[in-house]
Protein backbone atom coordinates (compact mmCIF):
# COMPACT_ATOMS: atom_id res chain seq x y z
CA UNK A 1 0.00 0.00 0.00
CA UNK A 2 2.69 2.30 1.23
CA UNK A 3 4.59 1.73 -1.82
CA UNK A 4 1.37 2.82 -4.48
CA UNK A 5 1.61 6.03 -2.64
CA UNK A 6 4.93 6.31 -3.05
CA UNK A 7 4.61 5.80 -6.34
CA UNK A 8 1.51 8.53 -7.13
CA UNK A 9 3.50 10.85 -4.86
CA UNK A 10 6.27 10.74 -7.18
CA UNK A 11 4.19 10.79 -10.12
CA UNK A 12 2.73 14.00 -8.57
CA UNK A 13 6.22 15.47 -7.69
CA UNK A 14 7.12 15.18 -11.99
CA UNK A 15 4.23 16.65 -12.88
CA UNK A 16 4.26 19.54 -11.24
CA UNK A 17 8.03 19.93 -11.83
CA UNK A 18 7.51 18.99 -15.42
CA UNK A 19 4.56 22.08 -15.64
CA UNK A 20 7.20 24.87 -13.77
CA UNK A 21 9.75 23.49 -16.05
CA UNK A 22 7.45 24.06 -18.84
CA UNK A 23 5.63 27.38 -17.49
CA UNK A 24 9.33 28.95 -17.34
CA UNK A 25 10.24 27.72 -20.09
CA UNK A 26 7.50 30.01 -21.93
CA UNK A 27 8.59 32.36 -19.78
CA UNK A 28 12.06 32.66 -21.18
CA UNK A 29 10.34 32.83 -24.37
CA UNK A 30 8.32 36.31 -24.26
CA UNK A 31 9.91 38.55 -27.09
CA UNK A 32 11.14 41.64 -25.36
CA UNK A 33 9.35 44.82 -26.55
CA UNK A 34 11.07 46.60 -29.23
CA UNK A 35 12.12 49.91 -28.73
CA UNK A 36 10.10 52.20 -30.71
CA UNK A 37 11.88 54.27 -32.79
CA UNK A 38 11.15 58.08 -32.53
CA UNK A 39 10.62 60.21 -35.04
CA UNK A 40 14.03 62.04 -36.20
CA UNK A 41 12.58 65.54 -35.93
CA UNK A 42 13.92 67.20 -39.20
CA UNK A 43 16.62 70.37 -39.05
CA UNK A 44 14.69 73.29 -40.26
CA UNK A 45 17.30 75.34 -42.59
CA UNK A 46 17.87 78.53 -41.42
CA UNK A 47 16.23 81.19 -43.10
CA UNK A 48 19.29 82.96 -45.38
CA UNK A 49 19.20 85.99 -45.32
CA UNK A 50 18.11 88.17 -48.25
CA UNK A 51 20.41 90.36 -49.65
CA UNK A 52 19.79 94.23 -48.25
CA UNK A 53 19.63 97.04 -51.03
CA UNK A 54 22.39 99.23 -50.86
CA UNK A 55 20.86 102.73 -51.76
CA UNK A 56 22.99 104.25 -54.48
CA UNK A 57 24.91 107.40 -53.52
CA UNK A 58 22.83 110.50 -54.14
CA UNK A 59 25.16 113.36 -55.24
CA UNK A 60 24.91 116.76 -53.25
CA UNK A 61 23.12 119.07 -54.88
CA UNK A 62 26.00 121.12 -56.27
CA UNK A 63 26.02 125.13 -54.42
CA UNK A 64 24.97 127.62 -57.40
CA UNK A 65 25.94 130.95 -57.95
CA UNK A 66 23.94 133.08 -56.33
CA UNK A 67 23.55 137.38 -56.17
CA UNK A 68 26.07 139.84 -54.50
CA UNK A 69 24.53 142.03 -51.81
CA UNK A 70 24.10 145.79 -53.22
CA UNK A 71 23.54 147.76 -50.32
CA UNK A 72 23.65 151.36 -51.34
CA UNK A 73 21.30 154.64 -50.01
CA UNK A 74 19.42 155.86 -52.90
CA UNK A 75 20.33 159.29 -51.75
CA UNK A 76 24.08 157.98 -52.75
CA UNK A 77 23.22 156.39 -55.71
CA UNK A 78 21.73 159.21 -57.04
CA UNK A 79 22.20 161.76 -54.90
CA UNK A 80 19.90 165.09 -54.39
CA UNK A 81 21.92 167.68 -56.48
CA UNK A 82 21.82 164.89 -59.59
CA UNK A 83 18.13 165.18 -59.25
CA UNK A 84 17.54 168.74 -58.82
CA UNK A 85 19.84 169.13 -62.02
CA UNK A 86 17.61 166.66 -63.91
CA UNK A 87 14.08 168.20 -62.70
CA UNK A 88 13.98 170.73 -59.32
CA UNK A 89 10.70 169.12 -59.03
CA UNK A 90 11.65 165.36 -58.17
CA UNK A 91 11.84 164.36 -54.78
CA UNK A 92 13.19 160.86 -53.05
CA UNK A 93 10.01 158.28 -52.45
CA UNK A 94 10.78 157.08 -49.49
CA UNK A 95 7.74 154.96 -49.38
CA UNK A 96 8.32 153.42 -52.30
CA UNK A 97 8.23 149.44 -52.50
CA UNK A 98 9.08 147.96 -56.60
CA UNK A 99 6.02 146.05 -58.15
CA UNK A 100 6.40 142.47 -59.30
CA UNK A 101 7.70 141.91 -61.98
CA UNK A 102 9.49 145.06 -62.40
CA UNK A 103 13.40 145.54 -62.92
CA UNK A 104 13.02 147.11 -59.30
CA UNK A 105 11.58 143.65 -58.08
CA UNK A 106 14.41 141.86 -59.97
CA UNK A 107 16.95 144.02 -57.87
CA UNK A 108 15.72 143.62 -54.83
CA UNK A 109 15.26 139.84 -55.12
CA UNK A 110 19.12 139.67 -56.27
CA UNK A 111 19.95 141.29 -52.73
CA UNK A 112 20.35 144.80 -54.87
CA UNK A 113 18.71 148.47 -54.10
CA UNK A 114 15.74 150.07 -56.14
CA UNK A 115 14.40 153.66 -55.36
CA UNK A 116 12.12 155.82 -57.07
CA UNK A 117 11.50 159.90 -57.23
CA UNK A 118 8.29 161.73 -57.54
CA UNK A 119 7.52 164.67 -59.16
CA UNK A 120 5.62 167.00 -56.63
CA UNK A 121 3.75 168.10 -59.62
CA UNK A 122 2.58 165.86 -62.07
CA UNK A 123 2.91 162.90 -60.23
CA UNK A 124 5.36 161.22 -62.26
CA UNK A 125 8.44 159.17 -61.24
CA UNK A 126 11.63 157.78 -62.53
CA UNK A 127 12.98 154.32 -60.85
CA UNK A 128 16.46 153.54 -60.87
CA UNK A 129 17.67 150.21 -59.52
CA UNK A 130 21.06 148.07 -59.21
CA UNK A 131 22.34 144.27 -58.45
CA UNK A 132 24.90 142.38 -58.91
CA UNK A 133 23.13 139.07 -60.07
CA UNK A 134 24.98 135.78 -60.36
CA UNK A 135 26.61 135.84 -63.55
CA UNK A 136 24.21 133.14 -65.62
CA UNK A 137 21.21 135.38 -65.10
CA UNK A 138 23.01 138.84 -65.94
CA UNK A 139 24.18 136.98 -69.27
CA UNK A 140 20.39 136.05 -69.55
CA UNK A 141 18.89 139.90 -68.40
CA UNK A 142 21.86 141.20 -70.96
CA UNK A 143 20.39 138.99 -74.00
CA UNK A 144 16.69 140.39 -72.86
CA UNK A 145 17.76 144.30 -72.72
CA UNK A 146 19.79 143.81 -76.38
CA UNK A 147 16.46 143.62 -77.92
CA UNK A 148 16.53 147.01 -77.63
CA UNK A 149 18.59 149.83 -79.00
CA UNK A 150 22.29 149.73 -77.99
CA UNK A 151 23.24 152.57 -76.27
CA UNK A 152 26.68 153.47 -75.70
CA UNK A 153 28.71 155.89 -73.69
CA UNK A 154 27.07 154.21 -70.94
CA UNK A 155 28.83 151.32 -68.39
CA UNK A 156 30.05 148.10 -70.64
CA UNK A 157 26.95 147.50 -72.54
CA UNK A 158 23.60 149.50 -73.01
CA UNK A 159 20.31 149.13 -74.45
CA UNK A 160 17.28 151.10 -74.60
CA UNK A 161 13.91 149.77 -75.12
CA UNK A 162 10.04 151.59 -74.04
CA UNK A 163 7.32 149.69 -72.26
CA UNK A 164 3.95 151.24 -71.89
CA UNK A 165 4.80 154.58 -72.78
CA UNK A 166 8.15 154.55 -70.68
CA UNK A 167 11.49 154.93 -71.70
CA UNK A 168 14.10 152.24 -70.20
CA UNK A 169 17.76 152.19 -70.12
CA UNK A 170 19.70 148.84 -69.16
CA UNK A 171 23.18 149.31 -67.94
CA UNK A 172 26.05 146.19 -67.21
CA UNK A 173 29.12 147.16 -66.04
CA UNK A 174 31.34 144.94 -64.37
CA UNK A 175 29.26 142.49 -61.97
CA UNK A 176 26.79 145.36 -62.13
CA UNK A 177 23.39 145.53 -63.69
CA UNK A 178 21.46 149.17 -63.59
CA UNK A 179 17.93 149.76 -64.79
CA UNK A 180 16.57 153.32 -65.43
CA UNK A 181 12.65 153.89 -66.27
CA UNK A 182 10.48 156.97 -66.35
CA UNK A 183 8.21 158.27 -68.98
CA UNK A 184 10.47 160.90 -68.78
CA UNK A 185 12.73 158.99 -70.90
CA UNK A 186 12.05 159.06 -74.43
CA UNK A 187 15.73 157.87 -75.41
CA UNK A 188 19.03 156.59 -73.93
CA UNK A 189 20.36 160.26 -74.14
CA UNK A 190 17.11 161.70 -71.88
CA UNK A 191 18.38 159.17 -69.04
CA UNK A 192 22.12 159.95 -69.56
CA UNK A 193 22.78 162.25 -66.47
CA UNK A 194 21.11 160.16 -64.11
CA UNK A 195 22.58 156.98 -65.19
CA UNK A 196 25.74 158.46 -65.79
CA UNK A 197 25.53 159.72 -61.54
CA UNK A 198 24.61 156.15 -60.12
CA UNK A 199 27.18 154.85 -62.61
CA UNK A 200 29.59 156.72 -60.39
CA UNK A 201 28.08 156.10 -57.29
CA UNK A 202 29.34 152.78 -57.55
CA UNK A 203 32.93 152.96 -57.95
Amino acid sequence: MNSIVDTRLRSTIVVVALAATVTLGLAGCVPEPKSSTGATPSTSSAPSASPSVVPSPTSSPSSTASATPTNIACNTLVSAQAVYDFNPNFGLDRSFSPKAGTAGATAIADKGTACSWLNQTSGDTFAIAVARPAAPEVASLKATAANGTAASGLGDAAYFSTSGGAGRVDVFTGSYWLVATSVYFGSAADANALVTAALGALK
